[in-house]
């Protein structure tokens, strides 16, 4: 298909016009999780001309998915979310590379999912999988974007090289499932995962269009609460003695 007609409205904005979009056709982005977030992000993206999108997700669809997972309908249940999710996305953009992982992400596995990727969207729903991104990411200088929601409440976090990583943000035990709230226990609203999905693939467009060192690139961690409409912004720092990151930031300084 005609690129230039397809991304027309994209390529008029000064800060990715063609130069931008031809990064964004080269780049490859992972994606961890398609519930809520990870198939708002992955429409967003696919959209944008991301060249190739890796969508990870061992889990299947479910009718309470219809009321926020953007991309399945009903002839989706009892699917693979990471099979249902490529054939829509491709769908939606024939010209891009989507491929899919119905394994559930492990130690052992992420090196050979991840490491390939220019960055990594956590769309994921627990802990667990954010810390094997995070040690995985962080030592080889993969950029990833954190992001959860629950209820009315996200928030959503660029882990890039320098920085504070997950492991500052989140330091000592990871917390167990079930000790924390999730959308299957306390709910969630349908419109709070798009939004925070929506920045997370924008802070992915501008890495990918001008680097994570950009002033564009969000330094902070974004809390909203869309019920109570509440927008915060907070520094994170740097864990001293950081186990994964090393607490130094990019010029080896503790």
């Amino acid at each position: 298909m005609d690129q230039n007609n397809r991304y027309d409205r994209q390529i008029r904005l000064p800060y990715i016009d063609h130069a931008g979009q031809k990064k964004l056709g080269r780049a490859h982005v992972a994606i961890v999780g398609q519930g809520a977030l990870g198939t708002a992000a992955s429409s967003y993206l696919a959209r944008a001309g991301v060249g190739h999108i890796l969508i990870i997700d061992n889990d299947i669809v479910e009718l309470s998915n219809l009321q926020r997972q953007t991309l399945f309908e009903e002839g989706d249940i009892g699917r693979s979310k990471a099979d249902a999710a490529c054939e829509h996305l491709r769908k939606i953009n024939s010209d891009i590379s989507v491929t899919s992982s119905r394994e559930r992400l492990t130690e052992n596995n992420a090196p050979a999912l991840l490491g390939g990727a220019d960055i990594v969207i956590d769309a994921s729903d627990n802990f667990e999988a954010r810390k094997i991104i995070n040690g995985c990411c962080v030592p080889r200088g993969i950029p990833w974007i954190y992001g959860g929601v629950v209820q009315s409440q996200g928030m959503t976090m660029n882990i890039v090289p320098g920085g504070p990583c997950f492991a500052c943000l989140m330091p000592g035990k990871t917390p167990k499932r079930g000790t924390y709230p999730i959308a299957g226990t306390h709910g969630i609203l349908s419109t709070a995962a798009p939004f925070i999905a929506a920045v997370q693939a924008t802070e992915a467009i501008k890495i990918i269009t001008h680097g994570f060192a950009s002033s564009s690139v969000r330094k902070t961690l974004l809390y909203v609460d869309l019920w109570d409409n509440v927008f915060q912004e907070h520094s994170i720092v740097k864990l001293p003695g950081c186990p994964v990151c090393g607490g130094k930031d990019q010029h080896g300084n503790r």
